[in-house]
């Protein structure tokens, strides 16, 4: 008989009511999944995963049953089942009891059932192979799932081969939940997760993303994170890390660095992976857009990331002038935190205390640089380039030139950015580096555009 205490289980009042209004039409309402594996997980003191999601309901009410008994719905998967009964602001994805008829290792074509049990048959592990009734509180666990959450270890349901062949996608699920709960893997299951991981080619860009998002948002993604390299799963989505893998120091660097970078910071936890990609700059950079775009990462998450990762060094110092820093916040933007962020967990791994100490000094100087407001980007100088064409300058590139030498100039001395202070260098730049006459189309500039700075 199951350990499971389902009056330890807190489901939210919308699912309650969900459940009961499916149980009040005459059918059968179960909760599955990894609600019930959290919550038991939870209950019995095992390593924490995320909080118990109530979201899914099974069911032997067909979709148009769900979509007749509920009147806010919304059809989200109906051919596979699925119908989400909108509760509030919150949603409830219901599905009908299924059976696998056919799958070719990324689709699989469903057809109904009519008992629970032939739903749990048809779930990738044991541990989510559990489902409770709430009006009756009884628990189904056909499969031995609370027993291997109990002894902690991650067991395909069935045969192990099998159940692989159906998803692929499932071996990479099994590497997030053994990591995730520090869960040994079963003999058979792990010997059918290393020989099934050449199907991983042919899954969706899309779902591999989601998957990887899950183990960054995990409490210690290095754990799933060593499988993926350990099982040969790197070299199918992630070749980036093909080289950082082989070098067992970095690797553990780069996962110490992961792990001691705040769950909620993905960016930065990817960002992180990435660093010790390469040794350039833009070699780092470039390692970063090519992962992210191969899985389909948003343009805005991509460029994101991609800039941490080039931006990560050079860094500044304590000991650094205000100017450095005032420099260094121009180059980096609002990346600035990020970048602080990134360079403590570093320290953090390493347990480097004094590292720490450092960075802590340099970033409270560079806190109070940022706070006085100085002029960091041209739109905040007092010039403009319109200020610049009614000194006698031509329209063209060596306006910008000229408002970027008087921002150098501003960041290395706040107190010049005053609009006369910066009017009357620009009249001696220009007279010293006749820029109106080089700015004119049929005259080429010369070399270096007598400006200051102009080919640094």
């Amino acid at each position: 008989m199951s350990a499971i205490d389902p009056g330890r289980f807190s489901p939210p009042p919308g699912f309650s009511r969900t459940a009961r209004r499916l149980e009040a039409a005459g059918f059968e309402a179960w909760a599955v999944g990894g609600a019930i594996r959290d919550a038991y997980v939870s209950q019995i003191g095992g390593a924490p995963g995320a909080d118990p999601g109530w979201e899914d309901l099974t069911t032997d009410a067909r979709p148009e049953d769900v979509m007749r008994l509920f009147p806010r719905t919304v059809p989200v998967g109906v051919s596979h089942g699925t119908v989400k009964v909108l509760d509030g602001d919150d949603g409830y994805e219901v599905t009908t009891f299924r059976r696998d008829v056919e799958t070719d290792g990324r689709h699989a074509r469903v057809a109904f059932a009519d008992s629970i049990e032939d739903d749990l048959s048809r779930r990738d592990f044991t541990a989510n192979a559990i489902a409770w009734r709430p009006a009756s509180g009884e628990v189904r666990d056909a499969c031995g799932g609370a027993a291997d959450i109990e002894s902690g270890i991650l067991r395909a349901v069935g045969e192990p081969e099998a159940r692989f062949r159906e998803d692929y996608l499932r071996v990479l699920r099994g590497f997030r939940f053994a990591g995730r709960f520090e869960w040994a893997v079963e003999a058979r299951t792990d010997e059918a997760m290393r020989e099934a991981v050449g199907g991983l080619s042919g899954l969706s860009a899309e779902r591999v993303r989601e998957e990887l998002l899950k183990v960054i948002a995990d409490p210690k993604p290095s754990a799933a994170l060593n499988l993926y390299a350990a099982c040969g799963a790197l070299g199918h989505w992630y070749p980036e890390l093909l080289g950082l893998a082989a070098d067992g120091d970095a690797w553990r660097s780069a996962l110490g660095a992961v792990d001691a970078t705040p769950a909620s910071a993905a960016n930065v936890r990817l960002a992180g992976l990435l660093v010790c990609a390469s040794e350039t700059p833009p070699g780092r950079a470039e390692a970063a857009e090519s992962l992210l775009a191969r899985l389909k990462f948003s343009n805005a998450d991509r460029r994101y990331v991609a800039r941490l990762a080039r931006l990560y060094l050079p860094f500044v110092g304590a000991l650094d002038s205000a100017a450095e820093h005032r420099r260094w916040l121009a180059a980096v933007g609002d990346a600035w935190e990020d970048l602080f962020e990134l360079h403590f967990a570093v320290a953090r791994a390493a347990g480097e205390k004094r590292a720490e100490r450092y960075l802590e000094a340099t970033r409270e100087r560079v806190r109070e640089e940022r706070a006085g407001d100085p002029a960091l980007d041209l739109a905040d100088l007092a010039v403009k380039g319109d200020d610049l064409l009614g000194l006698g300058m031509s329209p063209g590139p060596l306006v910008r030139l000229l408002l970027e030498e008087l921002l150098e100039q501003v960041i290395e001395n706040p107190c010049r950015n005053d609009r006369e202070t910066l009017l009357e260098e620009a009249r001696r730049l220009i007279e010293i580096g006749s820029l109106e006459e080089a700015s004119r189309p049929h005259d080429a500039p010369p070399a270096g555009n007598g400006l200051p700075g102009a080919d640094d």
